[in-house]
C-alpha cells in the first residue's frame, strides 16, 4: 500500500519541470538523428528508428516546444518526422506499436504546427494498424505479421495505449474502419485482459478460428498470474483514454479498478517494482517508468471523473509524481536521461535499473499535465484539461 510520505510541493514539481526542461534543451541536438532508448552508465544507449520506442524522444521535444516555445526544440523534432515516412514506406518493424510511433511523431507534429503532411503521415500509419485487427478474435494484433499461427491470436494490454492513433483517425476522417477495430480491442481487453481484482494480464492468447479464449501467458511480468508493473499502468491510462474517445461507462470503471488496484500493490516508498506480486526470492528491480505512466492515467481519470473521486484521483497521481521526484529524479550533472530506475525488460537483462526514455516521456507529460500545461496528444481534445 502507498505511503503518505512525501513532503514534495508544488514548487519542488515546478523545480523539476524545469530541471527536466534544461535536460532536454541540453541533449536535443546531441543526439541528431540517432533515437535515445534504455540507459548505459550516464549515456543513453542510441539507435536508428526501428525499436518501439522512437517516438518517446519525438513526444518529448514537442511537449518540451510547447511549453517553451523555443524553436530549436521544434526543428529537431521536425527533422525526425522523415526517419518516420521512411520506416512505414519500408515497412521497419511493424507492429501494434504504430501507435506509440506516429502518435507522438505525425500527430504530435500536426496537432502543434497544423503540418498537414505529417496529419497525412499519421493517418497512413492509422491504416497499417487497423489491418492488424483480427476479426474473429476481436483485437488488434500486436506483434508478427498478420496472421500468424502464434502470435495472431494474442492480445496483449500495451496495445490500450496505441489505439487512440486509431479513434484520432475516425475523429479526423469519419471513417469507421478506425473506430470499431479500436473500440472493439478495448472491450476484448476488458474481457480478458483485466482480471475481476482489477489486476491485468500482460497478454492473453484467443482460438484464432473460433475467438474462444485461450489463455494468459505474460511476456514481461515475473509470471502467467503476477502483475507486471508498467502493464497495470498501460490499462489505467488505456483504459481512461478508450473511456474519453467513446464516452464508455465500463471504460471508465475499468480504469479506475485497475488505478486502485496500482496503488493497493505498490511499495511505501511509493516506487513501483518491475512486477508488483513478486515472491520473495525473486529479483526487486524497480520501475520508474510505470510510475510515470500510472500518474499520467490517474491524472486524466481526475478529468474525466470530476468531483470528489476526481480529486482523489489527482491525489494519488501527485503522491507517485512526488515519490519519481524524491527518489527517481536523475541529477547527475552528466546523465542524459530525466528519471533513474526505470526498467525495460527484467527477464532479458535489458535496460534494469536505469534511463529509459519511455518514462522520460511520461514524466515530463505528468509534470506538465499537473500544471495543465501538457499538449493532449492521446485524446480528442488536443490540450490539457484544468484541474
Amino acid at each position: 500500500m502507498l505511503d503518505a510520505w512525501c513532503l514534495v510541493t508544488s514548487t519542488d514539481r515546478h523545480l523539476a519541470l524545469e530541471y527536466s526542461l534544461a535536460r532536454i534543451r541540453r541533449h536535443s541536438r546531441t543526439f541528431g538523428d540517432r533515437f535515445p532508448t534504455i540507459g548505459e552508465g550516464s549515456r543513453y544507449c542510441l539507435a536508428g528508428n526501428d525499436n518501439w520506442l522512437a517516438g518517446f524522444w519525438t513526444g518529448l521535444l514537442w511537449l518540451a516546444y510547447t511549453v517553451t516555445g523555443e524553436g530549436d526544440l521544434r526543428v529537431q523534432a521536425e527533422s525526425l518526422l522523415p526517419t518516420f515516412r521512411e520506416r512505414l514506406e519500408k515497412r521497419v518493424h511493424i507492429t501494434h506499436d504504430l501507435g506509440f510511433l506516429f502518435t507522438l511523431s505525425a500527430r504530435a507534429q500536426w496537432q502543434v504546427t497544423g503540418d498537414e503532411q505529417a496529419r497525412h503521415l499519421a493517418l497512413l500509419a492509422a491504416g497499417e494498424l487497423a489491418k492488424r485487427y483480427h476479426p474473429r478474435c476481436k483485437c488488434i494484433q500486436a506483434w508478427g505479421q498478420i496472421g500468424d499461427p502464434v502470435e495472431g491470436g494474442r492480445a496483449i494490454i500495451d496495445t490500450m495505449m496505441n489505439i487512440p492513433l486509431l479513434f484520432w483517425a475516425f475523429q479526423q476522417t469519419g471513417d469507421p474502419e478506425y473506430h470499431w477495430p479500436a473500440r472493439e480491442h478495448a472491450e476484448t481487453s476488458l474481457r480478458h485482459l483485466l482480471r475481476p481484482d482489477g489486476t491485468s494480464y500482460h497478454t492473453f492468447f484467443l482460438d484464432q478460428e473460433t475467438g474462444e479464449p485461450v489463455g494468459p501467458r505474460t511476456h514481461q511480468g515475473y509470471a502467467d498470474d503476477s502483475l507486471w508493473a508498467r502493464g497495470q499502468a498501460w490499462a489505467i491510462y488505456g483504459f481512461a483514454l478508450a473511456a474519453e474517445w467513446c464516452e464508455e461507462p465500463s471504460f471508465l470503471e475499468a480504469a479506475r479498478r485497475a488505478a486502485r488496484r496500482f496503488v493497493a500493490e505498490l511499495p511505501l516508498d511509493g516506487v513501483p517494482t518491475w512486477d508488483l506480486r513478486l515472491p520473495n526470492d525473486a529479483p526487486r528491480h524497480p520501475d520508474s517508468s510505470a510510475g510515470a505512466i500510472a500518474a499520467c492515467g490517474m491524472l486524466r481519470l481526475a478529468c474525466l471523473q470530476g468531483g470528489q473521486e476526481g480529486a482523489g484521483f489527482r491525489d494519488l497521481a501527485c503522491t507517485l509524481l512526488d515519490a519519481l521526484i524524491v527518489h527517481c529524479l536523475e541529477t547527475e550533472p552528466e546523465a542524459q536521461g530525466l528519471l533513474r530506475h526505470g526498467t525495460y525488460h527484467a527477464h532479458k537483462g535489458l535496460g534494469v535499473d536505469t534511463n529509459f526514455i519511455c518514462g522520460d516521456y511520461f514524466f515530463l507529460e505528468a509534470l506538465l499535465a499537473v500544471e495543465a500545461k501538457a499538449a493532449d496528444f492521446w485524446g480528442p481534445g488536443g490540450s490539457s484539461c484544468k484541474r
